[in-house]
């Protein structure tokens, strides 16, 4: 899969081992970046807040002791319209391709972000939270932490934010992707997205 990271199989690690977390990135840097982090292991919500550059991006993630990253961004070297997305929009998936001009940014960021993350043992996929909350059949983000059993806690007053709602969401899908019980996926040769089986009827 020339250019493009693809990861099909759910990884397994000790317990304990570290968080998983969901980036919903912006095309830009001086805009919020939405960030959540999950303990898998006690099941709660840690973190939910805004991050900016690339370096606070990176050094969080890395302080935070992350080692799964979902990010809502196109993850391909060079921004163009992929088969995956085709199969993503064919399936009634609304995902923008990365040809778009704003896309085209954000595609070129999260790439760099990426390779950044993958040389420090990051592991990153790629999802669309909006397609994972539609897949999944929940509401909204809270609905949907109360699905899969994730305590919020007082960080449930920032998820009126949109970009914090679809970070959330973003985490629930690597902490799916760690469990793989709740984790599905639209593939092609050229990507992977990963969205959420159905969990409410």
């Amino acid at each position: 899969m020339a250019g493009s990271p693809g990861f099909s199989t759910p990884i397994r690690v000790g317990r304990g081992f570290g968080k998983v977390s969901g980036l919903d990135l912006s095309a830009e840097s001086y805009n919020c970046s939405g960030y959540a982090v999950i303990d898998p292991w006690e099941k709660r919500l840690t973190k939910l807040e805004c991050l900016y550059s690339d370096e606070q991006i990176v050094s969080t993630v890395l302080s935070d002791s992350v080692f799964l990253v979902s990010v809502d961004a196109p993850l391909i070297e060079v921004p163009r319209f992929r088969e995956v997305d085709r199969v993503a929009i064919g399936r009634g998936f609304r995902v923008m391709p990365p040809t778009f001009k704003h896309m085209r940014k954000l595609t070129e960021r999260a790439w760099k972000l990426y390779r950044e993350l993958l040389v420090a043992g990051v592991q990153v996929i790629e999802t669309h939270p909006r397609s994972s909350l539609k897949s999944s059949g929940a509401s909204d983000a809270v609905g949907l932490a109360s699905t899969v059993g994730i305590d919020l806690g007082q960080l449930s007053s920032k998820l009126a934010k949109k970009d914090l709602a679809d970070a959330l969401v973003a985490a629930i899908v690597a902490l799916c992707y760690l469990r793989g019980d709740c984790i599905d996926s639209i593939e092609a040769s050229d990507g992977v997205i990963y969205i959420l089986k159905k969990l409410v009827a």
